[in-house]
């Protein structure tokens, strides 16, 4: 309630600063920036005041809260909402023909599809259409915001160069615009790459001004986003002290903002700092809180990270017994987890603390072959306890050399006898430290071989996917686009002929009214329909083609070597095997249909060849003609040698259009009529 009462108080004072203006526009647009600044760490109380914005307000107004609203949901992982809200920005931006509006609403349609429907190709789309329209704009938020978000692109993509180059013009747009919320957004995002590359100076003098930016806003909010920021780059700059305090003041911040959606992770990982300080009272204390704040708002990722503190201390605090039972418990919610590695080499340590040797290294053996870096510096320690192996054996060895020595000159007649048990036991250690160093190169050994078959489960696990057993993205772009722009060879185009046979065609389909399935049968229901659909393609298609789950209900397949009417008749027989014969579901049978998108590669080295984003994007637009066109049928580009620049230019403005005017030809194949007694999908 206390943070509730503080931004209603904070909006009235912002409105009453700007009240003697007379304009009422000024005054929404300042409660609005507040909102939006404070809608991270306090996202319920934000969508609440949004509420009470958009009572009344139409065009640009609505669609500004709408935008600002699509935010708050993300950070509630609320995917509907998200996606509805910043949908809904998006109309009235067309509608008004407001580009700035439009701009935003994008950027907030791309972060939900990133985040929440692993769209990235649709996502990368939106980003760079919003970036567009912000350039022709005087926004500065707008253009900062852009920028950034094209340099989370770049960094996604593995280009750390490109992400620094984006963020850094990002802050130079801000600070020539005078808007401190929009410098506050980019030296947030330069000071974690740039702490990530290891700048770690440069990376908290902007930590440093991000937190002068939040005082003199007057955001307790922003502060508290300013401190965590600092925390993480003070922690991974090696500086314990600033991470620890920047910290505990960020949660000191969200406890008097009553922000119980953002508490519970900084809470435990102040906890994990107070058990590396052997401070487990203190530990203690902020793992059960965070875990009681975390069960309170349901946050289950949460849950287990404070359950995991809590295990730990109880370790450190020897209820050994205990403790293991919640942190294996909690880690087996977390092993997808970006902090998995470092929290089992944690365990590890807590146990290592307390005793339990054989368990920490069976927990250091586990963290090994999870992560290969990890695994590597396993395999250094192991390196470096080995040599000291052997120096101290070889100091022992020296010592027993030197006594043997003070012995023979002590008493040479008794030398026969003594010098037989000093080589005997001389021989006893060096076949004992043989024996050692076997048995260390053995678990090195060991080690390495059980790594190469992770390895190879972890190559067969990131090529297919999870529910279909087909291949997945991964595997496309690793292996099927490599081999996109090679040409055919003489002996290819005499095969050609005739036939009209081109270098591949791509396939794009989709499952018709797929979202009506899992909204009327639930998800269970759909899952069992996306394996069916995906056992009667891959039976349709032949050996050499490539069948990829593309996404959601989305199926993507690469035939090579066919031409244009071999698929539209394979497309019937998709059609036919998909369509023709009802899925089992529990006390039903389900007609399931799909509709289907093509377009052919060319084969011939003379034509035209179109990058492979450019061809799956001409089968997306056929797809979505095959959709709208009555759905259950395939619809296709028939000529690979016609599609020149000017052509996809135009079948991209539009499909339709561009056959009626000749351009292109659309080839056209239909499904099976669903029986009526059957329960269409």
């Amino acid at each position: 309630m206390f943070a509730h009462r503080f931004l209603l108080g904070l909006l009235f004072l912002c409105r009453a600063a700007l009240a003697h203006a007379g304009d009422p526009h000024a005054d929404f647009e300042r409660d609005l920036a507040v909102v939006r600044e404070v809608a991270y760490v306090t996202p319920k109380a934000a969508l609440r005041r949004l509420d009470e914005l958009k009572a009344g307000r139409d065009g640009r107004e609505l669609g500004e809260v709408l935008v600002v609203a699509s935010r708050a949901h993300w950070w509630l992982r609320d995917k509907d909402r998200a996606l509805d809200t910043a949908l809904q920005a998006e109309r009235i931006g067309r509608e008004t023909h407001d580009d700035v509006l439009l701009a935003r609403a994008m950027l907030s349609h791309a972060y939900a599809l990133s985040k929440f429907v692993h769209d990235q190709q649709a996502a990368r789309r939106l980003i760079d259409s919003a970036a567009r329209l912000a350039d022709s704009t005087q926004d500065t938020h707008l253009q900062t915001q852009a920028l950034v978000t094209r340099g989370l692109l770049a960094e996604e993509d593995g280009y750390t160069a490109d992400s620094l180059e984006f963020v850094t013009r990002a802050e130079a747009v801000a600070r020539s615009g005078n808007d401190p919320d929009a410098l506050a957004m980019a030296l947030r995002e330069r000071a974690r790459l740039l702490a990530g590359v290891g700048s770690y100076k440069e990376a908290l003098a902007l930590a440093d001004e991000m937190i002068r930016l939040a005082r003199a806003r007057g955001i307790p909010a922003q502060l508290a986003y300013a401190r965590l920021a600092e925390y993480a780059t003070a922690a991974r700059a090696g500086q314990p002290r600033r991470a620890e305090t920047a910290l505990q003041t960020a949660v000191d911040l969200l406890d008097k903002l009553d922000a119980k959606e953002r508490l519970p992770v900084p809470l435990a990982h102040l906890a994990a700092m107070y058990v590396q300080a052997r401070r487990y009272g203190e530990a203690e204390r902020a793992a059960r809180k965070a875990l009681r704040i975390a069960r309170e708002v349901g946050d289950d990722d949460a849950i287990r990270l404070a359950s995991f503190q809590v295990g730990i201390i109880d370790i450190c605090f020897r209820n050994i017994a205990a403790g293991r039972a919640t942190v294996d418990k909690a880690l087996a919610g977390l092993a997808s987890d970006d902090q998995y590695v470092p929290m089992l080499l944690q365990y590890g340590h807590a146990l290592n603390q307390v005793g339990e040797g054989d368990v920490a290294m069976t927990v250091y053996e586990k963290a090994g072959a999870v992560s290969l870096a990890a695994w590597r510096k396993e395999k250094q320690l192991a390196y470096e306890t080995l040599q000291r192996a052997v120096a101290d054996q070889k100091k022992q060895n020296d010592l027993a050399a030197l006594h043997h020595d003070s012995i023979l000159k002590a008493a040479e007649l008794q030398n026969v006898r003594r010098l037989r048990s000093l080589w005997a036991l001389v021989a006893a250690i060096t076949l004992a430290a043989v024996v050692v160093i076997a048995l260390l190169y053995r678990r090195v050994a060991k080690a390495n071989k059980s790594l190469q078959q992770k390895n190879e489960q972890l190559f067969l696990q990131s090529t297919r996917d999870s529910l279909t057993g087909l291949f997945n993205r991964h595997y496309f772009y690793e292996q099927v686009v490599p081999h996109h722009h090679r040409k055919a060879g003489p002996a290819s185009e005499r095969r050609a002929g005739a036939e009209g046979r081109t270098g591949g065609v791509f396939l794009l389909m989709d499952v018709d009214r797929f979202k009506s399935i899992n909204d009327t049968l639930g998800h269970g229901a759909g899952d069992v329909v996306l394996k069916n659909v995906a056992a009667r393609l891959g039976a349709t298609l032949r050996e050499q083609d490539v069948l990829v789950r593309w996404g959601g209900e989305e199926f993507l397949a690469y035939l090579p070597g066919i031409g244009t009417d071999e698929a539209r008749q394979v497309c019937a027989r998709v059609l036919a095997a998909v369509g023709g014969t009802p899925i089992a579901l529990d006390d039903r049978a389900l007609t399931v249909t799909i509709s289907i998108g093509f377009c052919p590669k060319s084969l011939k080295p003379g034509d035209v060849d179109p990058d492979w984003e450019q061809l799956v994007h001409l089968a997306d637009l056929c797809l979505y003609a095959a959709k709208t066109g009555g759905r259950n049928q395939a619809v296709g580009i028939a000529d690979a040698g016609g599609l020149t620049p000017g052509t996809i230019a135009a079948a991209d403005a539009d499909l339709h259009n561009a056959a009626a005017e000749g351009r292109l030809a659309l080839l056209n194949a239909r499904g099976p009529v669903a029986p009526p007694a059957r329960a269409a999908a």
